[in-house]
């Protein structure tokens, strides 16, 4: 089976993350090109919830009866890897990679399963063409298709978030001269770039922030990783640096983009990010580039 799609056309959508410590969804509108969250929640995990369970009591509050929904994997549930595509023909690109891979994860690649898309053509200072590879346990799909029978929403597709985020970029920035999401969890931070409509560039990394309201942003930290993370894509991937930057995450705030993090990465940012962020408690602020 497919693990993603390239983007979503329905107008209702719900959107689903199962995660270790508790259960995300949205229910997202999309009219035109804007899309609009209607309700959004985190509903943390109690010894004895039961997921299934409480995403019924979730859309029944909210007035939802059988909706759509496309499932995020929760970032323990799979792995990324980028790998040089083999040459083979379309059709045979995924078994290939699933053998190419084998070695690059810590289960059978009988259990698993395997998705991929390939960079655009010629887009490494090699000249050979990559491809991101998403894998993950079989078992783990067939229970998220349980979990969603149970929870009477009708299944689309299941993702992960480098794909929802690039998604999410293409109907809210200008991605023609390139964006950089950068994304902050407790303990790390992501970082996706996208141009046009491709994925180009999608890396995890390590940062001493935990996410407090009043806690300061690592800037030696996040300034090395946001570099090593454009160095790549401007000499490995020969692309032109991103004319946008926008860094989000909890308690993330305008105020605590130091001087420091601004004068690193000098520039001029021409938009800020128009999402359904804003509605998550969380903040997205665009740096200058």
């Amino acid at each position: 089976m497919n693990l993603f799609r390239s983007g979503s056309k329905e107008k209702g959508v719900l959107g689903v993350q199962f995660n270790a410590n508790g259960l995300a969804l949205a229910s997202v509108s999309v009219a035109g090109a804007n899309p609009s969250v209607n309700h959004c929640q985190f509903i943390p995990h109690s010894d004895s919830s039961i997921p299934s369970a409480v995403l019924r009591d979730c859309l029944d509050r909210w007035g939802l009866r059988g909706p759509q929904g496309r499932v995020v994997l929760s970032r323990d549930d799979y792995s990324l890897l980028l790998v040089e595509a083999p040459p083979v023909p379309e059709q045979e690109l995924r078994q290939a990679l699933s053998w190419k891979v084998r070695d690059l994860i810590d289960f059978p690649v009988a259990e698993a399963v395997v998705d991929s898309f390939l960079l655009p053509e010629d887009k490494t200072r090699t000249g050979v063409r990559m491809a991101y590879v998403a894998v993950t346990r079989r078992s783990t799909i067939t229970g998220l298709i349980e979990l969603a029978r149970r929870s009477n929403f009708k299944l689309l597709s299941i993702d992960i978030p480098e794909l929802a985020l690039r998604n999410l970029a293409l109907r809210c920035c200008d991605t023609e001269r390139g964006a950089a999401l950068v994304k902050l969890v407790p303990g790390g931070g992501s970082l996706q770039i996208v141009r046009g409509e491709d994925l180009f560039l999608a890396r995890q990394f390590a940062l001493s922030y935990q996410g407090g309201l009043l806690e300061d942003l690592p800037a030696d930290e996040l300034v090395l990783e946001l570099q090593r993370s454009l160095d790549y894509f401007e000499r490995q991937m020969r692309q032109p640096p991103p004319a946008q930057i926008y860094l989000t995450g909890e308690n993330v705030s305008a105020d605590k983009l130091s001087a420091e993090i601004r004068s690193a990465l000098p520039g001029e940012s021409t938009a800020r990010l128009r999402i359904p962020i804003r509605r998550m408690k969380t903040s997205t602020t665009p740096l200058h580039r």
